[in-house]
């Protein structure tokens, strides 16, 4: 399509280029035509008026040669051309050179109609090579009688090579010349503009395609088209990014949810065949029920994960005293967790007055509980889940570390990957891998962010920035 846009603005420029050039072209036959007319009817006005200065007659020989050069001067014409003079009956008198290269009974042959005041102006050609011929004739006066007449015969091309013509010629070719260069420019330009459009089209396509790894040319000096590059390839890196995520997505959905549809099916197959009754069947039911719940926390973090990663779930901010939130969401935690040998312990670092912050407590709770959730799960023995709050001059900083075996080194860049989960986690914790993404997301949509602050033998420690309420 562009190729045509290409093709079409070349095309439009070419035939600017004629109209403007036959344009010019028909201004400069134009001007050509008045100025030989004009010059011709001067020329032989003053043939016609030193004739009647004159009793009605022209000089001889040499003198007659320089008023000749002297009228042709003075009109525009490069060299004296033809003089002829006739009588009142149409008879030649004068002829000036000698030589011309036609016969003057062409000239009465074309005679036109005189009347006493006015110059008359006629075109022939030779019959021999067809040049063209312009031809004035005009009356010469002599006390109010009509007494001969005089022409005067040029070369129609004669007229420009006088210099008023050739600047006249020269200023139009100027501005010819000025307009298809001017032209030449803009269609650069647009060639140079289409270019990158070119570019962002073609790796649409391949976009289109499923080929996300488009080559642009982001090294434009155009401030709007660097822009426009720059922002499509980041749209393209943007698209593999939710592609990845997308089959990440179909991959560890489809993986995490068959376990427990499949457990699901056969422990309701078994109470529906007889295989267990009465109590036993009772803890299938129970068993069912639990993995039923297990299989709807998947789904609700699923679309948590979803809303937030599309931008499409609104942050509330209230003022929070951030110390007694975290004690009250670290209680709630504990007393949920039930057959655990897991104890956790909030402290706080740092002299403050007070502890406010402009924050969502449900999104805090969120990102609280994924994380104590991943300390225990990293705990498998039990142990004790550290929650500190350092007071920073322009934030708060929460860190929770356990005392689990760590993370090993090669997993730690990943960690916060949707759905990654490490071979040791996935050996013994069901679930999607999204629970430290979806907590990062919160966590930026705060105004803060979450980081692995570190990871060895002795434990594992997150830590979560939280903006202080700038003070006034």
């Amino acid at each position: 399509m562009l190729y045509h846009i290409s093709i079409r603005y070349f095309v439009i420029l070419l035939t600017t280029i004629v109209i403007v050039s036959a344009a010019i072209i028909f201004l400069i036959y134009r001007d050509v035509k008045t100025t030989q007319r004009s010059g011709l009817e001067r020329m032989t006005e003053d043939l016609a008026a030193e004739a009647a200065g004159r009793g009605g007659r022209l000089p001889d020989g040499a003198e007659l040669g320089r008023l000749l050069d002297q009228l042709a001067r003075r009109n525009g014409f490069q060299d004296r051309s033809f003089v002829f003079v006739f009588d009142s009956d149409r008879r030649l008198t004068r002829q000036f050179p000698s030589f011309v290269p036609f016969e003057p009974e062409r000239l009465i042959r074309e005679w036109p109609e005189m009347s006493n005041d006015r110059t008359r102006i006629i075109e022939f050609r030779l019959d021999q090579d067809q040049t063209p011929y312009l031809a004035a004739f005009r009356p010469i006066e002599h006390d109010g009688e009509i007494t001969g007449y005089a022409a005067y015969v040029v070369r129609r091309q004669t007229i420009l090579l006088s210099t008023p013509m050739r600047h006249r010629v020269m200023r139009l070719s100027i501005v010819a010349i000025a307009l298809i260069i001017g032209w030449g420019i803009l269609f650069a330009l647009t060639r140079r503009l289409l270019k990158p459009i070119q570019e962002a089209a073609e790796a649409a396509k391949q976009i289109v395609a499923g080929n996300y790894e488009v080559d642009m040319d982001a090294g434009h000096k155009e401030k709007e088209i660097h822009e426009l590059m720059a922002s499509f390839k980041e749209m393209a890196a943007r698209l593999k990014r939710l592609e990845s995520l997308r089959n990440q997505l179909f991959l560890g959905v489809t993986h995490e949810l068959k376990t427990p549809i499949a457990s699901i099916s056969g422990l309701i197959q078994a109470v529906k065949d007889g295989v267990v009754s009465d109590e036993e069947a009772r803890e299938f039911l129970d068993m069912g029920l639990k993995e039923t719940g297990r299989l709807q926390k998947m789904v609700e973090d699923l679309l948590d994960f979803n809303r937030f990663a599309a931008h499409t779930v609104t942050v509330t901010h209230q003022r929070v005293d951030l110390r007694a939130e975290l004690q009250e969401i670290a209680l709630r935690w504990q007393q949920a967790q039930e057959k655990t040998n897991v104890r956790i312990e909030v402290e706080t670092t740092g002299e403050r007055r007070n502890w406010a912050v402009s924050t969502d407590p449900v999104r805090l709770e969120q990102i609280m509980v994924n994380l104590f959730n991943n300390a225990r799960d990293a705990m498998q023995g039990g142990g004790t889940i550290s929650v500190r709050l350092y007071a920073e001059p322009a934030q708060y900083r929460i860190e929770v570390q356990d005392t689990g075996e760590g993370i090993p080194a090669e997993e730690q860049a990943r960690v916060f990957e949707p759905f990654y989960r490490g071979e040791k986690k996935r050996a013994h914790v069901h679930g999607l891998g999204i629970g430290l993404s979806f907590s990062k997301l919160i966590s930026r949509s705060l105004g803060g962010d979450l980081v692995l602050a570190g990871s060895g033998p002795e434990g594992t420690t997150f830590a979560l920035a939280i903006p202080a309420i700038r003070s006034h």
